[in-house]
């Protein structure tokens, strides 16, 4: 730049046989010029510092929105499942699998109270039975013990007729 204004002191300071400026005049634009210049690069720089402060701030933004997106789906996720000796199973699937069990204890139960119940009929009709052959057991005891004696008594009568005889 220094060059260029010592190029353009020399040509336009002479313009149709007159002088167009001073050269003081013209060193203090030359000046006012520079420091235009450096504050425009000062400027300059500054902006580029902010704009360099505010895409880090938007990198950082993008990464603190990745992160609560990523959060986000998580918390959705845990949301919408429960975990179950270590594993995460979906609510719905939990609900259906927990039903499907307590309708197949509901069953197991009923089949085995009917199972209790036809057993114990069984055994009920058993011991009645049992009871109705100890009767008639104790009955043809007491008849066949009758007879017994009876026929004894008779063998007895008919020994003694004999041995009279």
């Amino acid at each position: 730049m220094e060059r260029q204004y010592s190029v353009f002191k020399e040509n336009l300071n002479f313009w149709n046989g007159n002088y167009f400026l001073n050269e003081t005049q013209l060193n203090e634009f030359y000046t006012a010029l520079s420091d235009s210049v450096a504050a425009l690069k000062m400027e300059t720089a500054t902006k580029a510092g902010k704009i360099g402060n505010l895409q880090n701030q938007l990198v950082s933004a993008s990464e603190q929105l990745e992160n609560t997106k990523a959060e986000l789906a998580a918390s959705i996720k845990n949301q919408h499942s429960i975990e179950v000796f270590g594993v995460n199973i979906r609510k719905g699937v939990y609900t259906l699998l927990m039903s499907a069990i307590i309708l197949g204890l509901f069953v197991f139960t009923s089949i085995v109270y009917h199972l209790y119940k036809r057993s114990s009929n069984i055994t009920a009709r058993a011991k009645h039975d049992y009871e109705e052959l100890k009767a008639e057991f104790e009955s043809h005891k007491k008849y066949a013990l009758d007879r017994y004696t009876k026929l004894n008594a008779e063998l007895h009568h008919t020994r003694m007729e004999l041995k009279r005889k």
